[in-house]
């Protein structure tokens, strides 16, 4: 799995540039709706700006992450470069269930924004 989400993240490596271009875009719009306007003119450009943001920054985790996994351990390495070699692989593992839980929890908060935007939007 490790090595999949590293193909990914190889494959989406030349996107990061462009996401870093979104998420400095997001927080832009968001800091202008949320600075320059009151109210609810504030808030039409507030959180579409910060769900750019997030899903931008979200990507660019991944990104960052997973384009360098290490490999697995060779059985004829020294047992000592074979323990750090598995920690670290383990590290991503760990690093893997968090982005999964973020991506998670990025989901709902952008359901929630937008739920909340377009009610505003309606009145």
């Amino acid at each position: 799995m490790l090595d999949r989400l590293q193909r990914i993240a190889r494959h989406l490596l030349p996107v990061r540039q462009i996401l870093i271009g979104l998420a400095a875009l997001g927080s832009l719009v968001a800091g202008i709706g949320l600075f320059a306007f009151a109210g609810k003119e504030g808030d039409s450009l507030l959180m579409p700006g910060l769900l750019v943001l997030l899903w931008a920054a979200t990507g660019l985790i991944f990104v960052d992450v997973f384009a360098h996994v290490p490999h697995p351990p060779e059985p004829s390495w020294n047992p000592m470069r074979r323990r750090i070699q598995i920690l670290w692989r383990g590290l991503h593992w760990l690093f893997a269930a968090g982005f999964v839980l973020l991506s998670l929890m990025a989901a709902d908060v952008s359901l929630h924004i937008a739920e909340v935007w377009l009610e505003d939007r309606s009145q």
